[in-house]
């Protein structure tokens, strides 16, 4: 284990975590980074902030309840006011790759109905040009090897993600394909590409859907506001 990024992590979670208001209904992320947050959220809940939480995984789900965060099933939420969540890369124009956790899907829907946005990470997630992780693709099990050969043919490697000894199912019950484009690759056009193939659920491209940044460094937290999307 990296202790300095850990540290890191736990830093940006703190520093996200003074965004929680009371009565908020927050979309919980997955993950390390968000594992983290669970915690100082649920700190903070039992020190009397009152909020609810919407988890974007069963791993968050389960931990969150734990700590006795009240939670939400999405046909009860009626406004999300927070996401915060953690990201693999992201770049200086803010639009981020996720999804190594495998829960990319459930990731981008509370992301994408959340008031506000808050990434958080360590300053390895910092990069000047998205590609060095692999692209994960969710797609549905019927049309995964037509995908797989589709990504193919835009000369991209995609590999199927196993866990376990076997094809890695997200809590939907898709497959993931982890995509390694060429280098100089447009990742979001790319990205478009892959998410019109018949067959695909979702990619792993944010684009710049966050409100700010909080990146943990070895000076301490740096949060960065959005230009691009007004809080």
């Amino acid at each position: 284990m990296d202790h300095k990024k850990e540290q890191q992590k736990q830093q940006a979670a703190r520093a996200a975590a003074d965004y929680i208001k009371e009565g908020m209904t927050i979309g919980l992320g997955s993950g390390t980074t968000s594992r983290y947050l669970i915690r100082e959220a649920g700190k903070r809940y039992g020190q009397g902030l009152h909020f609810y939480g919407i988890a974007t995984s069963r791993d968050s789900e389960q931990l969150a309840a734990s700590l006795g965060i009240p939670l939400l099933e999405p046909e009860q939420a009626g406004k999300i006011h927070l996401a915060i969540d953690g990201v693999d890369e992201i770049d200086r124009e803010f639009r981020a790759v996720k999804g190594g956790g495998g829960a990319l899907l459930r990731e981008k829907i509370i992301a994408s109905w959340a008031e506000e946005v808050i990434w958080i990470m360590d300053e390895s997630k910092l990069v000047e040009r998205l590609g060095a992780f692999p692209f994960p693709v969710e797609t549905v099990p019927f049309g995964m090897p037509f995908v797989k050969r589709r990504i193919a043919d835009m000369g991209a490697v995609p590999a199927l993600r196993m866990g376990d000894g076997k094809s890695y199912l997200t809590d939907s019950g898709n497959f993931i394909l982890d995509v390694q484009f060429a280098e100089n690759t447009d990742i979001s056009q790319a990205a478009e590409q892959i998410r019109n193939m018949p067959g695909v659920v979702e990619t792993g491209y944010f684009g710049q859907m966050c409100s700010r940044i909080a990146a943990g460094t070895s000076s301490g937290v740096k949060v960065m506001e959005n230009p691009h999307r007004a809080v």
